[in-house]
């Protein structure tokens, strides 16, 4: 994504901050770009969770005030340069789901670009099912009918928009999914796969369990990153899908442990 469309969509948001709602037309006319090029933003922004589209623009989600990316508003991190890495790998993890398959969709913006790039007629089936404790994928694929979505409850985390607790992991003892997308904010041979907060983590290693096969979706930042707690050690993981900024050696190293790594 090149810096003039990040700082317009940068710009769309703090209008949402400010007013709840943006309207098609007085942003193309404020930008002086195409009225399909707002609304491609808004399609962007909405698979991030930000908006809610509507007739003729957009409404801020739940009427809520839209925080900057801070690591205290993780639904808003990844509106950064590493956006255009977090869309080659959700389109790359969205295009491994086949017909039929039973999925576990962790939080954070690279999961809900799997959620983003599913197919229309994945979706349309009728036999996929989706397994989330992330309100941002909810927004994203609530609306497609004939998708199975269970939407796992708990304690809901307003920062994180997203269900922990001890309700969320005892409804993961009885699922069974095929594959888990387990997003991290940072990953090490020492730590394994990190997490920011211990709730999310506890959520996480149910969702692990409950999978057949585990992929890590994440970018290259994320490599040599150690979060708060720790999910899972990464030989415990099946495949990582990063970008091809990823160092080398560390590629080479998982790839001597039997993991499957794939580079977009």
């Amino acid at each position: 994504m090149d810096s003039i469309t990040e700082k317009r969509r940068s710009s769309i948001m703090e209008e949402l901050r400010r007013h709840q709602m943006v309207k098609v037309s007085e942003l193309s006319n404020r930008f002086g770009v195409s009225e399909v090029s707002i609304r491609r933003d808004m399609r962007y922004l909405e698979a991030l969770g930000v908006l809610k589209r509507v007739h003729g623009g957009a409404i801020s989600v739940a009427n809520r005030p839209i925080a900057g990316p801070t690591m205290a508003d993780p639904a808003m991190a990844g509106t950064d340069l590493r956006t255009e890495q977090k869309q080659r790998i959700g389109r790359a993890a969205a295009a491994m789901v086949a017909p039929g398959d039973r999925l576990i969709l962790d939080s954070g913006t690279t999961t809900q670009q799997i959620a983003a790039h599913l197919s229309n007629d994945l979706l349309a089936a009728g036999n996929l099912t989706v397994i989330t404790a992330s309100l941002p994928i909810v927004r994203q694929l609530g609306a497609h009918r004939s998708l199975h979505l269970i939407v796992l409850g708990g304690i809901y985390v307003p920062d994180y928009e997203l269900m922990v607790g001890p309700q969320t992991i005892e409804t993961l003892k009885s699922l069974h999914a095929d594959k888990m997308f387990l997003g991290t904010d940072g990953l090490t041979f020492s730590q394994g796969i990190t997490t920011a907060n211990v709730l999310e983590a506890e959520v996480d290693r149910a969702m692990v369990r409950a999978a057949t096969e585990v992929i890590v979706v994440a970018d290259s930042s994320k490599i040599g990153g150690i979060g708060l707690a720790t999910i899972m050690p990464l030989n415990g993981i099946h495949k990582l899908i990063t970008d091809t900024d990823a160092p080398a050696d560390f590629v080479e190293r998982l790839r001597q442990l039997g993991i499957d790594v794939i580079l977009v």
